[in-house]
């Protein structure tokens, strides 16, 4: 299946900004949505970004009006989700996606959000994007690059840090976010379609063991098996188990992926760490000898 590309922003363009997961500081919203206005655009903070509802940012049903506030208003170009955290998983149901499906246009974020960035592909084809929230704008140094490549300039992601544990070359649909809550997606169906794609991964401040088990549940689903390459960022301050768990990050990569014919790579620059380029989730790609070609 082909997956439509939204239309590219560009400065002077409206970015608007609605929180689907945990609440966010005024300050921190403000600061990042400072950063795009210095690069030329224009920011419309949703109000319910500044609902607070214990953890989250407002109640389901505000989060979903507020994103389709959003997807209906032409003037808005591309929608940035305010920061990650939990609980955008709560939202899935509610969200109208014939409506989200009429109104193509820019969706971004990461962590949390790879809930909504994955069903969004999985269900209206539109092309998502893995990339910053607004509260990490202020400490993204991919920024312009990553704001080039929604305008449609970029074309391969810089790859040059990341190590090759398998060679080999893959051509295939991007899908993928944080870990965590990407194998979620998997058990309800709410991912665009993994055959032959290339499968990118990312996660922060999980025991070594929950991680092993995530891996282990992407292999017995045989989600692994359909996949034609896989791409690991930055797994974060990982944490040890009471008894050490004794097996390395590449220990449990190299067990749940033995036999499989594809080409891995780990510590590419994206997830919770300092480096974060933009991956379009539903954009086929091309992996070869290291590099991540956008096609």
């Amino acid at each position: 299946m082909d997956y439509l590309t939204p239309p590219p922003l560009s400065p002077g363009d409206t970015i608007g900004v609605m929180a689907p997961s945990s609440r966010i500081d005024a300050s921190d919203l403000e600061n990042g949505a400072e950063v795009l206005r210095r690069k030329g655009y224009k920011v419309f903070l949703h109000p319910q970004c500044h609902e607070k509802l214990h953890q989250s940012a407002g109640t389901n049903e505000q989060k979903r009006d507020a994103l389709h506030d959003l997807v209906t208003n032409p003037e808005i170009k591309a929608v940035f989700f305010a920061t990650g955290g939990n609980r955008a998983l709560h939202i899935l149901d509610l969200l109208d996606y014939d409506l989200i499906r009429k109104h193509p246009k820019i969706y971004m974020g990461f962590s949390d959000n790879t809930a909504l960035l994955n069903a969004i592909t999985a269900k209206t084809g539109i092309v998502t994007y893995h990339g910053p929230t607004v509260k990490r704008l202020v400490k993204n140094p991919q920024v312009d690059f990553n704001l080039s490549l929604l305008a449609g300039h970029k074309k391969e992601i810089p790859m040059t840090c990341a190590k090759i544990l398998r060679e080999g070359n893959a051509k295939g649909t991007l899908i993928g976010g944080n870990l965590s809550l990407f194998q979620y997606l998997v058990e309800s169906g709410e991912i665009p379609n993994p055959n032959g794609a290339i499968l990118f991964l990312e996660d922060i401040a999980e025991e070594y063991s929950r991680i092993d088990r995530d891996f282990c549940y992407l292999r017995r689903c045989g989600l692994l098996d359909e996949i034609g390459g896989l791409v690991l960022g930055q797994f974060s301050d990982m944490r040890d188990s009471g008894t050490p768990f004794g097996f390395t990050f590449e220990d449990i990569i190299e067990e749940h992926t033995s036999g499989l014919n594809i080409p891995i790579l780990v510590n590419a620059p994206f997830g919770h760490a300092e480096d974060l380029y933009v991956l379009p989730v539903g954009q086929r790609a091309e992996l070869k000898n290291g590099s991540l070609i956008l096609m």
